[in-house]
């Protein structure tokens, strides 16, 4: 399962642009909304249960994107 990752972030990292990034949040914001509209009921009654699972992939993204590998507050540019 890992070496499939590892493929799909090198595939990811060689052939994405900030543009595929963006439509890729879009398609999945929009499939919530299509859920979301359809199931209002299920959404309603486990809205714990999702605002928790939000807030740790949020609690995730936010580790990764300031804390982890952090050199004293300076970003390296990786080409």
């Amino acid at each position: 399962m890992i070496r499939l990752y590892q493929f799909l972030f090198q595939r990811m990292k060689d052939n994405f642009t900030d543009f595929d990034y963006s439509f890729l949040k879009l398609y999945g914001a929009l499939f919530g909304a299509i859920v979301g509209a359809y199931f209002p009921e299920f959404i309603k009654s486990n809205l714990i249960l999702f605002a928790g699972v939000f807030l740790l992939l949020l609690s995730r993204y936010i580790y990764v994107l300031f804390i982890k590998g952090d050199n004293g507050g300076q970003r390296e540019i990786v080409s």
